[in-house]
Order: structure tokens, then C-alpha cells, then sequence
């Protein structure tokens, strides 16, 4: 595999993860874009057995500094309505089987992986020290303001994906046997960084398996981007 270039095929046995923010819920990353992804990988596979993961992050935005019961409910009805709009068509259209498919809030990783507080800690303690790691971080924030609570965001996101892609959390299964791949799809670019943490060795790297355990696929290009090989 070459970083910058689509996938040709996968072999089974693995997992497809659709992280879904909560700011692209109802339009870049509606139902309809995510049935669009499930299928493109579709024709990617060698043969049946893969599970497919939608992960809400929607505990994410309680980083915020405004937090109120009526953005509760806003997200939870938000979540709900996308979760079941797109069970839906997956019953209707009868191409996968519903039961492989596991809807889950980001506190599933934060909550059945014991590393995550102990890796948040260290990408704080690297924040507060490394000059060009916070330029990363600003870098990704786009346009929000550098405070903790979108700080904590950006570092949250970066340790529940590298926690995902060196398998320190089991997921649910059901064509799944041996949990050997693990592909996260996002429509945007990779985050810079985890990029940067990756490449300089800032969180542990205990997966041997996962041929995806340092990449992230930017749907909007159909590309794969492999972690080592960018130039940040």
C-alpha cells in the first residue's frame, strides 16, 4: 500500500469505522453518505466477514464551555434520528446483514479501554511543553479558539483513534472472528497531530496486526494516507 492512493482489495476479517461528528450529522456525514461509504467498500472486499462500526463522538462537544440540558437533548434526537435513518435503509436495500453493524457512543472507547486516560495524560503534558505540537493542535482547531476545552477535544479524538487502530479495545462481533483489520473512514484529511505523535513515538505502539494501524482514509479523495510516510 502507498500513502496518497485508494485501496484495491480487502481481505475479511476486519472492521470498518465511521467516526461521525456531530457538526457534519445532518449533511456531510448523513445517512446517505454513510450508506455511500458502506458500499464503495463493498466492491473492496475479497469476501464477507467484516463488521462495520458507527461511532458517535458525540460526547466530544462536551468539552465545551456551554454546556446545557437543551444541547443534550439536540444531540441525543440528532444521534437517534441518523442511527435509525440509517438502520433503515439498511433493512430496506437487504445487501448486509443488519446485525453486523454496531452503533456506538464514543464513551465505548473511553469506558472499555484502559489506556485512555493515562494516553490523555501524556498528550497534555506534551501540549503544555511542545511548542510544535500545540501548532498541530491550533492546526486542526481550524478556526475555534485555543482554550482547554477545544484542546481536550482535539486530544480526546487523537486517543480514541490511535486506541482503535492498535486494537486496545475489543468492539462487538458478528461476522468478525479474529478482529485482524481496522480501517477508520472520515470524509476530511488526516489530524496533524496525531500524525505528529505517531511519528515521534509519543504513544505506544503495540499492534502487529492491523495493517491500518497508523493510517486514516479521507473519503472526500478516496485516499489512504499512512502515518510514517507524511511530511508534516
Amino acid at each position: 500500500m502507498k500513502s496518497g492512493y485508494d485501496i484495491n482489495l480487502i481481505k475479511w476479517d476486519w472492521y470498518l469505522i465511521l467516526p461521525i461528528s456531530m457538526s457534519r450529522i445532518a449533511n456531510s456525514q448523513n445517512p446517505d453518505f454513510c450508506y455511500e461509504v458502506i458500499e464503495y467498500f463493498l466492491n473492496k472486499l475479497e469476501s464477507f466477514g467484516n463488521d462495520v462500526v458507527i461511532l458517535y463522538t458525540n460526547w466530544l462537544y462536551f468539552n465545551s464551555q456551554d454546556i446545557t440540558f437543551e444541547l443534550r437533548k439536540k444531540t441525543n434526537q440528532q444521534i437517534l434520528d441518523h442511527r435509525n435513518k440509517l438502520f433503515g435503509m439498511i433493512e430496506k436495500n437487504k445487501k448486509f446483514i443488519p446485525k453486523a453493524f454496531h452503533f456506538l457512543p464514543i464513551d465505548y472507547v473511553i469506558l472499555n479501554s484502559k489506556y485512555f486516560l493515562d494516553f490523555f495524560n501524556i498528550l497534555k503534558k506534551l501540549e503544555q511543553k511542545d511548542e510544535l505540537f500545540r501548532s498541530f493542535i491550533q492546526k486542526d482547531m481550524w478556526d475555534r479558539l485555543y482554550n482547554e476545552a477545544n484542546v481536550n477535544f482535539i486530544i480526546e479524538e487523537v486517543v480514541v483513534s490511535h486506541i482503535i487502530r492498535q486494537r486496545m479495545v475489543e468492539f462487538p462481533r458478528t461476522l468478525v472472528k479474529n478482529d485482524e483489520w481496522r480501517l477508520i473512514v472520515y470524509p476530511w484529511s488526516y489530524i496533524s497531530s496525531d500524525v505528529y505523535q505517531r511519528q515521534n513515538n509519543i504513544l505506544p505502539k503495540l499492534d502487529k496486526i492491523n495493517v491500518f494501524n497508523a493510517s486514516h482514509y479521507d473519503f472526500s479523495q478516496k485516499k489512504l494516507y499512512i502515518y510514517d510516510d507524511i511530511i508534516l
